[in-house]
């Protein structure tokens, strides 16, 4: 999910190559092997069952070289869902990748997430059981230009019972069991600066519902520290209205 991967986002290459929703992120790796950051997150949303907005704040440790990456995040989050407000945390999320081919050019390679249900399912801050999300991604860049892409799967690790408000949770919806998908390029308009824009989506397995959401990124660069600002549309599926992401990473 979004929150529990977007520090993963930013710990990529420092030119800020494009990360996916749902855990699926991909980590070009480099000479520093070890990074932290934070993000906060604001965005409303609407619904079938209810309407309101959360904030939130995300905190995740990587570690990567040039093969190899991993590491973990969570969340924690306000809510506010037909005009109660709630706080609490979100699921915490565990991933790794390896690149199993590739140059200074492309590569691609396979990754997996796990999380636990840690969040409040029943006020939407989680899923509410264990979610496994492997995929396969790509990526290619020349000059100034970076482009990445993923594909995989996701699906409910017990349980039985579905989602009884459609997709879930509140803060980061997808379904029980659906084919993900993202892509997106980043641009060095300087040594520092950069910028991007992404797709994401997934196609439910059964019943569910299709989910689209779209951003544009920019990013800065100053040696180890990559500071970022994102602004997202849900497209279809009612994943959110508008979100707003500003994220701080350190790699070490």
């Amino acid at each position: 999910m979004f929150m529990r991967l977007v520090i993963a986002g930013t710990l990529m290459v420092s030119a800020g190559l494009a990360h996916a929703d749902h855990a699926h992120s991909v980590d070009n790796g480099g000479k520093h092997a070890f990074g932290a950051g934070v993000a906060m997150v604001a965005a409303s949303y609407d619904s079938m069952l209810y309407v309101g907005n959360y904030q939130g704040i995300a905190a995740a440790v990587t570690w990567s070289n040039d093969r190899f990456a991993a590491g973990a995040s969570t969340a924690w989050y306000r809510i506010e869902a037909n005009g109660r407000s709630l706080y609490g945390f979100g699921d915490v999320v565990a991933h790794g990748q390896v690149r199993l081919v590739g140059d200074r050019h492309a590569g691609a390679g396979v990754m997996a997430a796990a999380s636990a249900p840690t969040g409040d399912d029943r006020h939407g801050l989680g899923m509410g059981h264990p979610m496994l999300m492997p995929a396969l991604f790509g990526t290619w860049h020349v000059d100034r230009v970076r482009l990445a892409a993923t594909a995989g799967y996701s699906v409910a690790l017990g349980g039985n019972d579905g989602h009884d408000h459609g997709m879930w949770p509140i803060v980061e919806p997808m379904n029980r069991s659906e084919l993900t998908w993202s892509a997106g390029g980043d641009v060095a308009i300087t040594p520092r600066i950069h910028g991007g824009v992404r797709l994401s989506g997934g196609v439910p397995i059964g019943d569910g519902d299709h989910r689209l959401a779209g951003g544009v990124r920019a990013g800065w660069t100053s040696g180890r520290f990559i500071t970022a600002a994102e602004l997202q549309a849900g497209l279809a599926g009612d994943p959110f209205n508008i979100r707003g992401v500003v994220s701080g990473s350190v790699s070490f």
